[in-house]
């Protein structure tokens, strides 16, 4: 056939038979992919493995050595132990900072009977200490936590029952359920500026819409957290919330302040006066058992490092403004009832910030062993002064 005979060839057009094999092959593209998908989410979805535990945002949240429970919402299984190490704090989940400033986290954590990091059952205790992670103190060796301090300290038994993620409410129902329990004599109720104020309206919320079992396998999926990590994981500077503070060999170390420090606003305010209520019931309960509540403000990192740190032109920070919530929660406390303690635990740190101490870790937002260390020593003083409201 001559050249020019091919070129007048009609096209052969695709016929009805491959045009159904294409479509059937770009079907099976998203086929397969819901197919690995599908192979990938279902020990999650049959709740045997929680990709949080491998592709979470930090170390501060171990669901594996949780249960749930109706009333707390979670609670570390009995006797449960787990050891570990990661790198960086809760800030670097998103901001982006030099190596050099990036902590080297260890824990090797170990509870007790009902879920709580003491080193043995307790059966009596003189104080029990109530709380979030900052009397967990989960990365903190064991040694130098705020409750083994004050128990040498005080030369009495400390019962540890702090809990990380809980809220004013959860820490009601452990002193019900298990400090009072004990016996104690003293009950030291740590309140964490932080997060105590929102984990009041989180509770609330959770108990009146209780997640469901769908709500519960999409927060543990592998396609929650990588579309969040895809979409929502870009990471800002983090210069942009640091702060330069000098340490007694008069270097300059960063600190990082994951949060904002800003005016108390409405829903603070009724959490406030939700918390004031929690409190007065449990300064009944305890009374009526013939133990003293003392409640403990814990404050946030920015408030105790603001006066002695540099903040370069680029830092937010030098915008941010103290409110006024350790002398409103004070005066919350003390109109309940003047038999019950109030320790603010600001001008203790700001003193040890002051001689240059890290009380708190530069890249997270918990105290450091340092930090531990000062609160076991003001509150010890607080309790052997035998001080009043």
């Amino acid at each position: 056939m001559a050249p020019d005979d091919r070129r007048q060839q009609p096209l052969v057009e695709p016929t009805l038979d491959s045009r159904s094999s294409l479509a059937l092959r770009l079907l099976l593209i998203p086929l397969a992919i819901v197919f690995v998908l599908g192979l990938i989410e279902f020990p999650a979805f049959i709740n045997v493995f929680d990709y949080r535990t491998v592709l979470g945002a930090n170390f501060a949240w171990w669901p594996k050595y949780n249960i749930n429970d109706p009333e707390l919402i979670h609670i570390r299984r009995p006797y449960v132990h787990f050891s570990g190490e990661t790198v960086g704090g809760s800030f670097i989940v998103r901001h982006v900072i030099p190596p050099s400033d990036v902590t080297l986290y260890r824990w090797d954590v170990q509870c007790d009977h009902n879920g709580f990091r003491n080193d043995k059952d307790l059966q009596r205790a003189d104080i029990a200490l109530i709380g979030d992670s900052f009397v967990e103190g989960l990365t903190v060796p064991y040694d130098e936590l705020t409750s083994s301090l004050l128990t040498r300290l005080q030369g009495q038994v400390v019962a540890n029952l702090g809990q990380s993620a809980y809220g004013p409410q959860q820490e009601l129902i452990i002193l019900k359920r298990y400090a009072l329990s004990l016996r104690p004599r003293t009950v030291i109720w740590m309140f964490s500026e932080g997060t105590d104020l929102d984990d009041v309206v989180y509770y609330d919320r959770v108990m009146h819409h209780p997640p469901d079992f769908w709500h519960a396998f999409v927060a543990r999926s592998f396609t929650k957290i990588m579309y969040y990590r895809i979409f929502h994981g870009a990471k800002s500077p983090g210069i942009l919330r640091a702060g330069f503070f000098e340490t007694p060999d008069g270097k300059e170390r960063a600190i990082y302040f994951p949060n904002e420090a800003r005016p108390l606003s409405k829903q603070d305010l009724g959490a406030i006066d939700e918390t004031a209520h929690i409190l007065a019931e449990a300064h009944d309960l305890s009374t009526a058992q013939g133990a003293r509540l003392i409640v403990v403000f814990v404050p946030e990192k920015f408030r105790v490092f603001q006066p002695f740190c540099r903040f370069p032109q680029e830092s937010q920070c030098r915008g941010w403004a103290l409110n006024d919530l350790p002398e409103r929660f004070g005066e919350a406390v003390r109109s309940i009832s003047s038999d019950i303690g109030y320790l603010d635990l600001t001008p203790s740190l700001r003193d040890a910030a002051r001689k240059g101490a890290v009380t708190y870790y530069p890249d997270d937002d918990h105290w450091s062993p340092e930090g531990h260390k000062v609160a076991a020593v003001a509150i010890n003083r607080y309790l052997s002064s035998g001080q009043t409201p």
